[in-house]
C-alpha cells in the first residue's frame, strides 16, 4: 500500500542530501544546515497528504533556500549565496543549448527574484501562494492546516498575485 507516510519517506530519502547540501552551501555551517534541512522537511511533512512527488524537489529547494535567507535576514552571517541548483541536460546542438540555457536561467533568476520579493513583502502570502499555486494543494486544506479561514486563503492568494503582477509584470513580459 502506498500511504502518505511512505510518500513522505520516499521524498525524504530521495532529497535529504540535496537539501542538506543546499543549506550547507548557503550557510557554510554544519549545524545550521542541519536545522534548515529539518525545518524544510517539517514543512513538507505538514502537507505530505497533498504533495505531488514530481514537484517536491523544486519546492524543497525553494523552501531550504528561503529558510537560509530568513536566518541571515534575522541577523545571521551570510557566507555564500545559492549559486544555482537546477540541473539541465542539453541534448540539442550546442548553439541552441546555450540559448536555451540563457533563457531558462533568466526565467529562473526572475522567478527567484519574484518569490524572494513576495516572501519579503509578506511571508503568509508567500507560503499560501507556494502551497496553492506550486504544490497545487487545495485551498480548503491550506486553510485547515494553517488554521485560517478559506476567505483568508483566497485573500492571501489574490493579494500575492496582485502584488507580483504590479511589481514584476513588465520584467516578465520582457522575457
Amino acid at each position: 500500500m502506498n500511504t502518505t507516510e511512505d510518500k513522505f519517506h520516499r521524498i525524504y530519502e530521495n532529497y535529504k542530501n540535496l537539501i542538506y547540501k543546499i543549506a550547507y552551501d548557503e550557510t557554510k555551517d554544519y549545524y545550521l544546515a542541519q536545522d534548515i534541512c529539518q525545518k524544510t522537511f517539517e514543512k513538507l511533512y505538514d502537507y505530505r497528504e497533498h504533495v505531488d512527488e514530481k514537484r517536491a524537489k523544486s519546492w524543497l529547494i525553494v523552501i531550504a533556500s528561503n529558510e537560509a535567507r530568513d536566518h541571515f535576514r534575522k541577523g545571521g552571517k551570510y557566507s555564500v549565496l545559492l549559486s544555482g541548483t537546477a540541473e539541465m541536460e542539453c541534448i540539442i546542438e550546442r548553439e541552441n543549448c546555450i540559448d536555451l540555457h540563457v533563457e531558462q536561467e533568466a526565467r529562473k533568476q526572475l522567478l527567484d527574484h519574484m518569490l524572494d520579493g513576495l516572501c519579503r513583502k509578506n511571508r503568509d502570502w508567500y507560503e499560501v501562494f507556494m502551497l496553492a499555486e506550486y504544490l497545487e494543494i487545495p485551498r480548503k486544506v491550506i486553510a485547515k492546516q494553517r488554521e485560517i479561514s478559506l476567505s483568508t486563503v483566497d485573500a492571501y492568494l489574490r493579494k500575492a498575485k496582485s502584488w507580483l503582477s504590479k511589481h514584476y509584470q513588465k520584467d516578465y513580459d520582457k522575457l
